[in-house]
């Protein structure tokens, strides 16, 4: 099978690119929303949500948003300790909202997760891709070092191809996303750029 023969059947994920996460003003993750920022993520995903839409491909956002009390949410490692502390994400905050640049249209979708770390757990997200009749994920926004990899595995184990725009993600920091990208994204996943992506939606006449 060739690397995008099923880009067809595909959606785009695009997670967790909000206003706490990727505006330094609201920021609850700052080092994940300086990566993003000097990669320059946004627009290379907006630019990936039109040719999809173009295409009438599924374009679908995946939000954490907390209860204000985090009840429901397992204490259980140091990042979710810390956004607890810093009482981040809550629902109904601007943190939770998805940055302008990148505002849902009338025809996607959006996943609410509250609680767990990766895109599949709690949520609706597995029958909507099966009601899509998907075969295929793009994967973008943040980050390399958490939410990427459980999206990347979460649509292995359910069977999906896996196809990661590398320019189109982000984490903590250049050192660790090409440490990630190489030992652990690379050899699941077909990796691949925004603008060849967008190229193989719109193939020439």
């Amino acid at each position: 099978m060739k690397a995008f023969d099923l880009l067809g059947q595909s959606a785009l994920l695009i997670n967790e690119c909000q206003r706490g996460l990727l505006e330094a003003e609201h920021s609850v993750l700052p080092a994940i929303t300086e990566h993003a920022t000097a990669r320059q993520i946004v627009p290379k995903i907006a630019a990936l949500a039109a040719a999809f839409r173009e295409r009438g491909l599924p374009v679908i956002y995946i939000n954490v948003e907390h209860r204000a009390d985090f009840a429901g949410v397992s204490i259980n490692n140091p990042a979710v300790a810390y956004i607890r502390h810093k009482k981040g994400l809550i629902e109904g905050s601007s943190q939770v909202e998805v940055v302008a640049e990148l505002a849902p249209q009338t025809a996607d979708h959006t996943v609410r997760r509250y609680s767990g770390m990766t895109a599949f757990y709690g949520n609706q997200l597995e029958s909507l891709l099966h009601n899509l009749d998907c075969k295929c994920l793009v994967l973008a926004g943040v980050s390399t070092n958490a939410a990427v990899p459980g999206m990347l595995l979460g649509g292995l184990d359910r069977g999906y191809q896996i196809i990661i725009p590398e320019d189109a993600i982000a984490g903590s920091g250049q050192e660790a996303h090409d440490a990630i990208i190489k030992h652990m994204l690379s050899p699941l996943a077909t990796m691949t750029t925004s603008a060849s992506l967008i190229s193989a939606l719109n193939p020439p006449d």
